[in-house]
């Protein structure tokens, strides 16, 4: 079907599984790597870039495996790298603002949106030949929101540890 988007691995099942495995391992990492929170701004942009990395290269991974480069989007080498540095940037911020709540103030619903965000934005990374680049529209559109989103809940958090339960 024209603008339907198809499911890189295989089938859409397939592509949710892996984003929700994906997923689970950027949420876990915190925990994994409990020794480095304590240089929380190293740790939240190393995780950050590790995040985005991960998400842009199945983003790019499916498209060069399926030759479905989005035409405007891989014109020419400048405009590809500013999608691929505006891409990162709000790939990055969209875990280091979890990765340094965690770190900073041990809040864990930043790191239930990183989950959600992952798992909803992954599977359409993994899927070629749709109307529209889901990077683009993520960059442009949906990553801002989310990661202010992200930000409102971890604000959130804090607000009910420090205002009902009196620590943080």
């Amino acid at each position: 079907m024209p603008g339907s988007p198809d499911p890189v691995l295989g089938s859409d099942a397939l592509n949710i599984g892996v984003s929700t495995l994906v997923a689970g391992l950027f949420v876990a990492l915190p925990y994994l790597f409990r020794d480095r929170l304590t240089e929380r701004r190293a740790f939240a942009l190393g995780g950050g870039l590790a995040y985005a990395i991960t998400c842009f290269a199945a983003w790019a991974g499916a498209r060069v495996a399926t030759d479905a480069f989005v035409a405007g989007m891989a014109a020419d080498a400048g405009t590809f790298l500013a999608w691929t540095v505006a891409a990162l940037v709000v790939l990055g911020a969209q875990a280091a603002i979890p990765y340094y709540c965690v770190a900073r103030w041990r809040l864990v619903a930043p790191l239930a949106a990183l989950f959600a965000v992952t798992v909803l934005i992954l599977p359409p990374f993994l899927s070629v030949r749709g109307e529209s680049d889901p990077l683009g529209l993520y960059v442009l559109l949906f990553g801002p929101l989310l990661v202010g989103l992200t930000g409102l809940v971890a604000l959130g958090e804090y607000a009910v540890r420090r205002v009902a339960l009196g620590r943080v």
